[in-house]
Protein backbone atom coordinates (compact mmCIF):
# COMPACT_ATOMS: atom_id res chain seq x y z
CA UNK A 1 0.00 0.00 0.00
CA UNK A 2 0.80 3.62 -0.44
CA UNK A 3 -0.53 6.19 0.41
CA UNK A 4 -1.55 9.33 -1.74
CA UNK A 5 1.45 11.30 -2.36
CA UNK A 6 2.95 8.76 -4.27
CA UNK A 7 -0.09 9.64 -6.99
CA UNK A 8 1.05 12.79 -8.97
CA UNK A 9 -1.14 16.15 -8.64
CA UNK A 10 -2.70 14.83 -5.21
CA UNK A 11 -1.25 14.63 -1.84
CA UNK A 12 -4.59 11.97 -0.58
CA UNK A 13 -5.25 8.71 -0.19
CA UNK A 14 -8.24 6.42 -1.90
CA UNK A 15 -10.43 4.06 0.38
CA UNK A 16 -8.98 1.30 -2.19
CA UNK A 17 -5.24 1.86 -0.90
CA UNK A 18 -6.07 1.52 2.49
CA UNK A 19 -7.62 -2.09 1.54
CA UNK A 20 -4.70 -3.06 -0.05
CA UNK A 21 -2.72 -2.13 3.00
CA UNK A 22 -5.07 -4.23 5.16
CA UNK A 23 -4.44 -7.27 3.26
CA UNK A 24 -0.62 -6.83 2.64
CA UNK A 25 -0.08 -7.15 6.61
CA UNK A 26 -0.88 -10.42 8.66
CA UNK A 27 -3.92 -9.42 10.89
CA UNK A 28 -1.20 -9.97 13.82
CA UNK A 29 1.08 -7.70 12.89
CA UNK A 30 -1.98 -5.14 12.77
CA UNK A 31 -3.44 -6.21 16.18
CA UNK A 32 0.33 -5.60 17.39
CA UNK A 33 0.67 -1.96 15.92
CA UNK A 34 -3.12 -1.09 16.98
CA UNK A 35 -2.16 -2.16 20.67
CA UNK A 36 0.74 0.08 20.26
CA UNK A 37 -1.14 3.18 19.01
CA UNK A 38 -3.94 2.78 21.55
CA UNK A 39 -1.47 2.75 24.24
CA UNK A 40 0.46 5.86 23.06
CA UNK A 41 -2.88 7.22 23.01
CA UNK A 42 -3.35 6.32 26.63
CA UNK A 43 0.11 7.74 27.34
CA UNK A 44 -0.57 11.31 25.23
CA UNK A 45 -3.38 11.38 27.35
CA UNK A 46 -1.47 11.78 30.94
CA UNK A 47 1.61 13.51 29.30
CA UNK A 48 -0.19 15.80 27.03
CA UNK A 49 2.00 18.57 25.89
CA UNK A 50 4.76 17.48 28.08
CA UNK A 51 7.56 15.34 25.26
CA UNK A 52 9.79 17.98 23.41
CA UNK A 53 8.44 16.28 19.88
CA UNK A 54 4.71 15.80 18.81
CA UNK A 55 3.53 13.40 16.36
CA UNK A 56 0.44 14.18 14.96
CA UNK A 57 -1.12 11.33 12.88
CA UNK A 58 -4.77 12.39 10.63
CA UNK A 59 -7.58 10.55 11.43
CA UNK A 60 -8.65 9.47 7.92
CA UNK A 61 -5.44 7.71 7.70
CA UNK A 62 -5.53 5.47 10.51
CA UNK A 63 -4.98 1.99 9.00
CA UNK A 64 -2.01 3.44 6.94
CA UNK A 65 -0.14 4.49 9.97
CA UNK A 66 0.88 0.83 11.13
CA UNK A 67 2.93 0.74 8.31
CA UNK A 68 4.68 4.24 9.51
CA UNK A 69 4.70 3.27 13.18
CA UNK A 70 6.65 0.07 12.09
CA UNK A 71 9.52 2.03 10.69
CA UNK A 72 9.56 4.49 13.26
CA UNK A 73 9.66 1.48 15.74
CA UNK A 74 12.45 -0.17 14.04
CA UNK A 75 14.33 3.66 13.88
CA UNK A 76 14.03 3.88 17.95
CA UNK A 77 15.91 0.08 18.10
CA UNK A 78 18.65 1.21 16.35
CA UNK A 79 19.08 4.50 18.75
CA UNK A 80 18.83 2.37 21.46
CA UNK A 81 21.73 -0.78 19.84
CA UNK A 82 23.57 2.82 19.62
CA UNK A 83 23.18 3.17 23.89
CA UNK A 84 21.39 6.02 23.23
CA UNK A 85 17.41 6.68 24.19
CA UNK A 86 14.86 7.42 21.43
CA UNK A 87 13.42 10.65 21.87
CA UNK A 88 9.95 11.21 23.88
CA UNK A 89 7.51 11.54 21.55
CA UNK A 90 3.59 12.39 21.98
CA UNK A 91 1.51 10.72 19.32
CA UNK A 92 -1.84 12.07 18.72
CA UNK A 93 -4.51 12.09 16.06
CA UNK A 94 -5.91 15.01 14.26
CA UNK A 95 -8.77 15.53 11.83
CA UNK A 96 -8.69 17.46 8.55
CA UNK A 97 -10.64 20.73 10.19
CA UNK A 98 -8.41 20.70 13.28
CA UNK A 99 -6.00 23.38 14.07
CA UNK A 100 -2.55 21.49 15.02
CA UNK A 101 -1.60 24.54 17.25
CA UNK A 102 -4.01 23.55 19.71
CA UNK A 103 -2.41 20.25 20.16
CA UNK A 104 0.78 22.10 21.22
CA UNK A 105 0.57 22.24 24.54
CA UNK A 106 4.06 23.26 26.40
CA UNK A 107 6.35 24.58 24.86
CA UNK A 108 7.81 21.51 21.76
CA UNK A 109 11.23 21.00 19.93
CA UNK A 110 9.69 19.74 16.94
CA UNK A 111 6.25 18.64 15.12
CA UNK A 112 6.04 15.72 12.66
CA UNK A 113 2.81 16.11 11.03
CA UNK A 114 0.95 14.02 9.20
CA UNK A 115 1.87 12.33 6.18
CA UNK A 116 0.25 13.58 3.29
CA UNK A 117 -0.99 16.53 4.51
CA UNK A 118 -2.25 20.05 3.83
CA UNK A 119 1.16 22.23 3.85
CA UNK A 120 -0.33 25.42 4.45
CA UNK A 121 -1.76 24.81 7.36
CA UNK A 122 1.77 23.22 8.84
CA UNK A 123 3.42 26.48 7.51
CA UNK A 124 1.59 29.10 9.32
CA UNK A 125 2.15 26.19 12.52
CA UNK A 126 5.88 26.82 12.02
CA UNK A 127 5.57 30.70 11.31
CA UNK A 128 3.24 31.41 13.93
CA UNK A 129 5.46 29.58 16.62
CA UNK A 130 8.60 29.38 15.53
CA UNK A 131 8.70 25.37 14.92
CA UNK A 132 10.43 22.70 13.29
CA UNK A 133 7.67 20.83 11.45
CA UNK A 134 9.17 17.33 10.17
CA UNK A 135 6.84 16.03 6.74
CA UNK A 136 8.01 12.17 7.04
CA UNK A 137 5.69 11.57 3.77
CA UNK A 138 5.47 14.35 1.70
CA UNK A 139 5.96 13.24 -2.59
CA UNK A 140 2.31 14.54 -4.14
CA UNK A 141 2.24 18.24 -5.91
CA UNK A 142 1.72 20.17 -2.81
CA UNK A 143 5.86 20.40 -2.70
CA UNK A 144 5.39 22.49 -5.33
CA UNK A 145 4.97 25.21 -2.91
CA UNK A 146 7.68 24.54 -0.84
CA UNK A 147 9.43 27.96 -1.38
CA UNK A 148 6.67 29.96 -1.30
CA UNK A 149 4.81 28.49 2.09
CA UNK A 150 8.80 28.00 3.69
CA UNK A 151 10.08 31.11 3.91
CA UNK A 152 12.57 30.20 7.34
CA UNK A 153 13.17 26.59 6.23
CA UNK A 154 10.95 25.14 9.00
CA UNK A 155 9.55 22.65 6.79
CA UNK A 156 11.50 19.48 6.40
CA UNK A 157 10.50 16.43 4.21
CA UNK A 158 12.63 13.61 4.55
CA UNK A 159 11.47 11.55 1.73
CA UNK A 160 11.99 12.58 -2.30
CA UNK A 161 9.27 13.79 -4.27
CA UNK A 162 7.24 11.18 -6.95
CA UNK A 163 9.13 13.50 -9.66
CA UNK A 164 11.77 11.46 -9.47
CA UNK A 165 10.22 8.27 -10.58
CA UNK A 166 8.54 10.42 -13.30
CA UNK A 167 12.43 11.49 -13.88
CA UNK A 168 13.79 8.04 -14.22
CA UNK A 169 11.21 6.83 -15.90
CA UNK A 170 11.53 9.60 -18.56
CA UNK A 171 15.54 9.08 -18.83
CA UNK A 172 14.98 5.22 -19.22
CA UNK A 173 12.62 5.85 -22.20
CA UNK A 174 15.20 7.49 -24.48
CA UNK A 175 17.73 4.46 -23.23
CA UNK A 176 15.75 2.41 -24.29
CA UNK A 177 16.05 4.36 -28.11
CA UNK A 178 12.37 5.48 -27.91
CA UNK A 179 12.30 9.07 -28.83
CA UNK A 180 9.09 9.38 -30.55
CA UNK A 181 6.21 8.56 -28.36
CA UNK A 182 2.38 9.27 -27.83
CA UNK A 183 0.91 10.02 -24.50
CA UNK A 184 -2.34 9.03 -23.52
CA UNK A 185 -4.34 9.30 -19.92
CA UNK A 186 -7.40 7.62 -18.39
CA UNK A 187 -8.85 11.20 -17.59
CA UNK A 188 -11.12 8.77 -15.26
CA UNK A 189 -7.71 7.38 -13.85
CA UNK A 190 -6.44 9.25 -10.55
CA UNK A 191 -2.76 9.13 -12.04
CA UNK A 192 -3.35 10.96 -15.23
CA UNK A 193 -1.23 13.83 -13.49
CA UNK A 194 1.18 11.63 -14.14
CA UNK A 195 1.50 11.73 -17.68
CA UNK A 196 2.05 15.70 -17.55
CA UNK A 197 4.68 15.53 -15.91
CA UNK A 198 6.23 12.51 -17.15
CA UNK A 199 5.45 14.72 -20.78
CA UNK A 200 7.17 17.56 -19.48
CA UNK A 201 10.33 15.86 -18.33
CA UNK A 202 10.59 13.74 -21.73
CA UNK A 203 10.83 16.91 -23.89
CA UNK A 204 13.35 18.39 -21.71
CA UNK A 205 15.60 15.42 -22.21
CA UNK A 206 15.15 15.75 -25.53
CA UNK A 207 12.52 13.76 -26.86
CA UNK A 208 9.81 13.96 -29.00
CA UNK A 209 5.62 13.59 -28.04
CA UNK A 210 3.23 13.01 -30.98
CA UNK A 211 -0.04 14.23 -31.02
CA UNK A 212 -2.89 15.40 -32.74
CA UNK A 213 -4.71 17.29 -29.92
CA UNK A 214 -3.82 20.68 -28.78
CA UNK A 215 -2.65 18.72 -25.60
CA UNK A 216 0.49 16.74 -25.90
CA UNK A 217 -1.49 14.31 -23.85
CA UNK A 218 -4.23 12.44 -24.92
CA UNK A 219 -7.59 12.31 -22.79
CA UNK A 220 -9.37 8.85 -24.31
CA UNK A 221 -12.22 7.80 -22.26
CA UNK A 222 -12.00 3.81 -22.68
CA UNK A 223 -16.34 4.10 -22.87
CA UNK A 224 -15.97 6.63 -26.25
CA UNK A 225 -16.18 4.22 -28.93
CA UNK A 226 -15.25 6.73 -31.18
CA UNK A 227 -12.30 8.28 -28.97
CA UNK A 228 -10.62 4.83 -28.83
CA UNK A 229 -11.28 4.23 -32.81
CA UNK A 230 -9.43 7.60 -33.41
CA UNK A 231 -6.69 6.85 -30.99
CA UNK A 232 -6.04 3.95 -32.63
CA UNK A 233 -5.96 5.12 -36.24
CA UNK A 234 -3.86 8.05 -34.48
CA UNK A 235 -1.08 5.73 -33.38
CA UNK A 236 -1.06 3.97 -37.01
CA UNK A 237 -0.50 7.18 -38.46
CA UNK A 238 2.19 8.35 -36.12
CA UNK A 239 4.06 5.28 -35.68
CA UNK A 240 5.69 6.03 -32.53
CA UNK A 241 8.06 3.47 -30.73
CA UNK A 242 5.79 3.54 -27.88
CA UNK A 243 2.89 4.41 -26.00
CA UNK A 244 2.89 6.01 -22.32
CA UNK A 245 -0.22 4.70 -20.83
CA UNK A 246 -1.64 6.44 -17.64
CA UNK A 247 -4.62 3.65 -17.06
CA UNK A 248 -4.70 0.30 -15.46
CA UNK A 249 -2.63 -2.59 -16.98
CA UNK A 250 -6.09 -4.52 -16.60
CA UNK A 251 -8.54 -1.94 -17.64
CA UNK A 252 -10.87 -1.56 -20.40
CA UNK A 253 -8.45 0.89 -22.07
CA UNK A 254 -5.52 -1.13 -22.07
CA UNK A 255 -7.19 -4.16 -23.40
CA UNK A 256 -8.95 -2.05 -25.84
CA UNK A 257 -5.23 -0.82 -27.35
CA UNK A 258 -3.76 -4.19 -26.85
CA UNK A 259 -6.00 -6.24 -29.09
CA UNK A 260 -6.16 -3.44 -31.32
CA UNK A 261 -1.85 -3.88 -31.60
CA UNK A 262 -2.69 -7.96 -31.69
CA UNK A 263 -4.69 -7.59 -34.26
CA UNK A 264 -2.22 -5.64 -36.65
CA UNK A 265 -4.34 -1.90 -36.18
CA UNK A 266 -1.87 -0.07 -34.61
CA UNK A 267 1.55 -0.96 -36.72
CA UNK A 268 0.87 -2.70 -39.29
CA UNK A 269 2.67 -6.30 -39.45
CA UNK A 270 4.88 -6.05 -36.83
CA UNK A 271 3.61 -6.90 -33.16
CA UNK A 272 6.59 -5.91 -31.25
CA UNK A 273 5.47 -2.26 -31.46
CA UNK A 274 4.96 0.20 -29.90
CA UNK A 275 5.90 -0.54 -26.86
CA UNK A 276 4.37 0.24 -24.06
CA UNK A 277 5.90 2.60 -20.95
CA UNK A 278 2.78 2.38 -17.86
CA UNK A 279 2.65 6.00 -16.22
CA UNK A 280 1.53 4.23 -12.82
CA UNK A 281 3.00 4.19 -9.09
CA UNK A 282 4.87 1.20 -8.18
CA UNK A 283 2.18 -0.46 -6.57
CA UNK A 284 -0.01 -0.53 -9.40
CA UNK A 285 2.21 -2.53 -11.75
CA UNK A 286 3.67 -5.85 -9.51
CA UNK A 287 1.60 -8.16 -11.25
CA UNK A 288 1.74 -6.69 -15.24
CA UNK A 289 1.54 -9.78 -17.48
CA UNK A 290 4.46 -10.32 -20.55
CA UNK A 291 3.04 -9.48 -23.70
CA UNK A 292 4.59 -9.55 -27.11
CA UNK A 293 5.88 -5.68 -26.82
CA UNK A 294 8.66 -4.89 -24.91
CA UNK A 295 7.22 -2.86 -21.51
CA UNK A 296 8.51 -0.18 -19.30
CA UNK A 297 7.46 0.98 -15.99
CA UNK A 298 8.79 1.96 -12.56
CA UNK A 299 10.49 -0.93 -10.40
CA UNK A 300 11.09 0.66 -7.57
CA UNK A 301 10.04 4.25 -5.15
CA UNK A 302 13.23 6.78 -5.19
CA UNK A 303 15.01 5.72 -1.79
CA UNK A 304 17.85 6.72 -0.26
CA UNK A 305 21.38 5.29 0.04
CA UNK A 306 20.71 3.35 3.25
CA UNK A 307 17.58 1.83 1.75
CA UNK A 308 19.09 -1.82 1.14
CA UNK A 309 20.43 -2.32 5.26
CA UNK A 310 16.89 -0.69 6.47
CA UNK A 311 15.00 -3.08 4.25
CA UNK A 312 16.96 -6.16 5.66
CA UNK A 313 16.52 -5.00 9.21
CA UNK A 314 12.33 -4.55 8.70
CA UNK A 315 11.90 -7.91 7.04
CA UNK A 316 13.73 -9.26 9.52
CA UNK A 317 11.79 -7.78 12.43
CA UNK A 318 7.88 -7.09 10.47
CA UNK A 319 8.74 -10.28 7.95
CA UNK A 320 7.80 -8.31 5.50
CA UNK A 321 8.81 -5.90 2.73
CA UNK A 322 9.28 -2.34 3.95
CA UNK A 323 7.76 0.38 1.37
CA UNK A 324 8.93 4.03 1.00
CA UNK A 325 6.47 4.88 3.78
CA UNK A 326 7.74 2.83 6.54
CA UNK A 327 11.16 3.68 5.53
CA UNK A 328 10.00 7.41 6.62
CA UNK A 329 9.22 6.01 10.07
CA UNK A 330 12.43 4.83 10.50
CA UNK A 331 14.41 8.26 8.99
CA UNK A 332 11.86 10.22 11.30
CA UNK A 333 12.72 8.11 14.32
CA UNK A 334 16.57 8.52 14.01
CA UNK A 335 16.19 12.15 13.05
CA UNK A 336 14.20 13.68 16.28
CA UNK A 337 16.61 10.62 18.34
CA UNK A 338 19.18 13.58 16.96
CA UNK A 339 17.44 16.73 17.70
CA UNK A 340 16.55 15.50 21.20
CA UNK A 341 19.93 14.44 22.70
CA UNK A 342 21.96 16.74 22.38
CA UNK A 343 21.28 21.16 23.19
CA UNK A 344 19.88 22.55 20.15
CA UNK A 345 22.19 24.78 17.92
CA UNK A 346 21.16 28.47 18.33
CA UNK A 347 19.94 30.05 15.13
CA UNK A 348 20.87 33.59 13.28
CA UNK A 349 18.05 35.02 15.58
CA UNK A 350 19.30 33.42 18.86
CA UNK A 351 16.73 30.90 18.81
CA UNK A 352 17.00 27.15 19.39
CA UNK A 353 16.82 25.27 16.03
CA UNK A 354 16.59 21.86 16.89
CA UNK A 355 17.51 20.96 13.05
CA UNK A 356 20.53 23.21 12.28
CA UNK A 357 22.79 20.05 13.11
CA UNK A 358 22.49 18.48 10.09
CA UNK A 359 24.51 19.55 7.66
CA UNK A 360 23.33 18.46 4.39
CA UNK A 361 27.39 18.73 2.59
CA UNK A 362 28.40 16.79 5.28
CA UNK A 363 30.36 13.05 4.89
CA UNK A 364 27.43 10.33 5.49
CA UNK A 365 27.10 8.35 8.30
CA UNK A 366 25.81 5.44 10.14
CA UNK A 367 23.34 6.19 12.92
CA UNK A 368 25.51 5.65 15.64
CA UNK A 369 28.76 7.75 14.42
CA UNK A 370 26.31 10.47 13.92
CA UNK A 371 25.34 9.95 17.49
CA UNK A 372 28.56 10.16 18.62
CA UNK A 373 29.23 13.38 16.65
CA UNK A 374 26.16 15.28 17.55
CA UNK A 375 26.95 14.51 21.48
CA UNK A 376 30.28 16.02 20.78
CA UNK A 377 28.62 19.07 19.00
CA UNK A 378 29.36 18.65 16.09
CA UNK A 379 27.00 18.58 12.90
CA UNK A 380 26.12 15.19 11.16
CA UNK A 381 24.58 13.89 7.67
CA UNK A 382 22.39 10.83 8.84
CA UNK A 383 22.34 8.09 5.82
CA UNK A 384 18.96 8.31 4.80
CA UNK A 385 16.73 5.30 3.96
CA UNK A 386 13.83 7.10 2.26
CA UNK A 387 16.12 9.80 0.69
CA UNK A 388 19.34 11.34 0.88
CA UNK A 389 18.43 13.07 3.79
CA UNK A 390 20.09 16.91 2.02
CA UNK A 391 17.92 18.85 3.80
CA UNK A 392 18.47 22.11 2.61
CA UNK A 393 16.11 24.72 3.16
CA UNK A 394 13.08 25.12 0.34
CA UNK A 395 14.17 21.50 -1.07
CA UNK A 396 13.25 18.31 -1.31
CA UNK A 397 15.69 15.48 -0.74
CA UNK A 398 16.70 13.44 -3.35
CA UNK A 399 16.44 10.09 -4.12
CA UNK A 400 17.40 7.07 -6.59
CA UNK A 401 14.20 5.24 -8.37
CA UNK A 402 14.85 2.51 -10.70
CA UNK A 403 12.54 0.77 -13.67
CA UNK A 404 11.85 -2.21 -15.08
CA UNK A 405 11.90 -3.50 -18.93
CA UNK A 406 9.44 -6.86 -19.14
CA UNK A 407 10.68 -8.19 -21.94
CA UNK A 408 9.12 -9.55 -25.27
CA UNK A 409 11.04 -11.99 -26.24
CA UNK A 410 12.24 -13.72 -22.88
CA UNK A 411 10.42 -12.15 -20.46
CA UNK A 412 13.62 -11.18 -17.96
CA UNK A 413 13.70 -8.15 -16.25
CA UNK A 414 16.41 -5.66 -16.15
CA UNK A 415 16.96 -3.17 -14.06
CA UNK A 416 17.88 0.32 -14.40
CA UNK A 417 18.84 3.38 -12.15
CA UNK A 418 20.48 6.74 -12.73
Amino acid sequence: MTPPAEVPMSDRVSDSKLGNLLKRFPIGHGLIVAASLLGCQALAASTQGKAPVLALLSEELMPAHAVFRQGFALGEEQVRQCGSSPAVVEWRTIGLDDNPASFLGSKRSLVIAPFATELSRFSRLAQDHQLNVILPYQRGASLNQLVQLDPQGLLHPLSPSQQSEIDQLAFDTLEQGWRRIMVVADPADRAAGMAIAYTEAFEQLGGKVESYEKSLVQQVNADDASAVSQLIQDVAWKRPAAIALAADPFGRLAMLLDQAQKDGRLMGASLATPARIWLLPVTRLVAVPQRSWAQLSPDQSAHGPGWSSFATLYQQRWGQVPDLLAASGFDAARVVALATLAPAPLSSEGLRDPIAWLDPDAELQPLCQAIALRQQGKPVRLEGAASDLALRPGQIPSGQATTKVISAQSGSNRDRSL
